[in-house]
């Protein structure tokens, strides 16, 4: 007895297997789409030497669109069939919880990571095959007037700082991705209405009335109130486009972070098998 009570809580709760399960089952994914870009990048080196023409290099980069897609399944497949399969052995629905987030935290960073490596390793080829085949394989000029070697430096060091807000970006749209997932599997229907309503309903109660607004002064055909609707839009919108610019790295955060406990109180329904 008193063996059992010195487990401690990370033992008791189970997190271990957890993990365990996730690692084999969400790693194999991760590895998946590591192989497939890797399969794709060689096979698009090959080809320039098959067909004869021009492999264009455009630089380093972390794949951040691909590893939100890839985060928006998993999340899906974690809120879904991993989470009832880790509940069938009576694991509390909090440990479930916390090694769901840790575990899409953990292999959404090293797809992003991966995929900045892949990107590496496929520019230092590219460098070594242009120096053999210059009319061939060529870089893109995106940093100004540079030659190969300049321009995957340039391009390295840009990638690597960005890494650090990329990194951010990927464990805050988890964040709200796994949300949005739990949400799915408890109630799909409610969830899309919210989902696609709600913005749909917001839209077409604020362009109702500007859309007529702007038909009467069309219709009237007076030059000078048109050219005052047109500057009245573009300042509306260039507000717009200044709030978004600055207020919504902060809107993001907080919507992930509020992201964490609405997720645990949605997935908590989950029925035990």
């Amino acid at each position: 007895m008193q063996t059992t009570l010195d487990l401690g809580y990370w033992r008791s709760a189970r997190l271990n297997g957890v993990l365990r399960y996730h690692w084999k089952a969400l790693g194999r994914t991760v590895l998946a789409v590591l192989a497939i870009l890797l399969g794709v990048q060689l096979v698009s080196l090959v080809l320039p030497l098959v067909f004869s023409f021009r492999y264009p290099y455009a630089g380093v980069y972390a794949d951040l669109a691909l590893t939100l897609v890839v985060a928006l399944v998993s999340a899906m497949v974690v809120a879904n069939q991993s989470t009832r399969f880790l509940l069938r052995f009576g694991t509390s629905r909090f440990s479930v919880w916390l090694g769901n987030l840790l575990a899409l935290f953990a292999g959404m960073v090293v797809l992003l990571l991966g995929t900045l490596l892949l990107s590496m390793l496929t520019g230092a080829f590219t460098l070594a095959l242009s120096q053999v085949r210059p009319d061939q394989y060529t870089f893109e000029q995106l940093f100004g007037a540079m030659d190969g070697p300049a321009l995957f430096g340039a391009s390295l060091r840009d990638a690597l700082q960005t890494l650090p807000a990329n990194l951010l970006y990927t464990l805050e749209w988890t964040s709200i991705f796994y949300l949005l997932a739990c949400c799915m599997r408890r109630n799909r229907a409610l969830t899309l209405t919210v989902l696609i309503g709600v913005p749909m309903l917001l839209m077409i109660l604020t362009l109702i009335p500007a859309v007529r607004h702007a038909v009467d002064v069309v219709t009237s055909e007076d030059q000078g109130r048109m050219m005052a609707l047109g500057a009245q839009w573009v300042l509306i919108l260039s507000r717009v486009m200044r709030f978004i610019q600055r207020e919504w790295p902060t809107l993001q955060l907080l919507g992930a972070l509020g992201s964490l406990p609405l997720s645990y109180f949605c997935m908590r329904s989950t029925p035990q098998p």
